[in-house]
């Protein structure tokens, strides 16, 4: 629920949010992140990185300056009012908002735990969904190690921790 393609609701009815890649950056996803409660920004996105929606496209902002409550207090051209397409419908992934250590993960099965064994958490990261993954198991931390660790891997304990 914290990373995806943005819409907004407006007159009972969804739509798409569309801007140019020099429009969307961190100061208006840091207010979707913040009107979602999903943290800050980790990714602002254009160009339709979780796909082109369809419909309505309900905001074109520019130039938010990052401080405003919701969206739609960012300057926009008006409800559906616009000048780009679904290609540039934005997106935005969040760092989250739940604490990044979650007693019982159930792991998966290649990482040879037992469900409920172990504890999972990051640390020593700028906020609290990054860092290095540590696991607890038989009541001691230690280092997650693994030379083919990949996006997979790092999508398994985001998942787990509550960090989108």
């Amino acid at each position: 629920r914290c990373a995806g393609r943005v819409e907004v609701k407006h007159e009972g009815q969804w739509g798409t949010v569309c801007s140019y890649d020099f429009d969307w950056g961190v100061p208006a996803a840091s207010v979707v992140c913040r009107q979602l409660g999903c943290g800050t920004v980790a990714r602002a996105s254009p160009y339709s990185p979780f796909g082109s929606g369809t419909g309505r496209i309900w905001l074109h902002p520019f130039f938010c300056r990052g401080t405003e409550s919701v969206l739609h207090n960012c300057p926009h051209f008006g409800w559906g009012q616009h000048f780009c397409g679904h290609k540039t419908d934005v997106g935005v992934t969040c760092s989250g908002k739940r604490l990044c250590e979650h007693v019982g993960a159930q792991l998966p099965d290649y990482w040879g735990s037992q469900p409920n064994a172990v504890a999972l958490r990051l640390v020593n990261g700028a906020g609290p969904c990054e860092g290095r993954v540590e696991m607890k198991l038989m009541g001691q931390w230690g280092t997650v190690s693994d030379d083919t660790w990949d996006m997979e891997d790092a999508e398994v304990v985001c998942q787990h921790l509550g960090c989108g």
